[in-house]
């Protein structure tokens, strides 16, 4: 159930991008990929109250305390066709998302970009490989309208 975002009543996502090494067993998908990421963007999540997703290129958006099977795949055109219809629904409930890249494949950021067009919800994205632009989570979120349980 989406969060209420601040003064604003605008209900904003944290998403980011599925990553390439797995825990061996089902595990929440906050916790599933071994990614430092993830794990940060998972655990600040938690802290600030906003709901976080992961765009995984078998399972489309997926909560981040979503139980789901360690998988291989990876996002390209294709496949981005086959979830945009999943990955739209689940946007639908959001005014806006905050998409951070952190050196993910364009695949990913595309075909977030577009689902979030066609849902009809503002589409935030920022950082750079290595975490770079980390720091600036907080500042994008308020600018989405959201305000932290902090």
């Amino acid at each position: 159930m989406p969060i209420q975002g601040g003064g604003l009543g605008r209900k904003v996502a944290l998403i980011t991008a599925c990553g390439g090494k797995k825990e061996e067993k089902p595990t929440a998908a906050g916790k599933l990929y071994k990614s430092a990421r993830i794990r940060h963007l998972y655990r600040r999540s938690k802290e600030l109250g906003v709901p976080f997703f992961i765009l995984s290129a078998k399972y489309g958006l997926v909560g981040g305390d979503e139980i789901i099977e360690p998988y291989e795949a990876v996002m390209d055109r294709k496949r981005c066709r086959e979830l945009k219809e999943q990955v739209v629904k689940v946007l639908k409930e959001f005014d806006a998302v905050v998409y951070f890249r952190g050196g993910a494949r364009r695949e990913y950021y595309e075909c977030l970009k577009e689902a979030s067009e066609e849902a009809g919800v503002e589409f935030l994205s920022f950082g750079t490989g290595n975490m770079g632009g980390i720091k600036e989570l907080l500042e994008k979120l308020r600018e989405a309208g959201f305000e932290p349980s902090e």
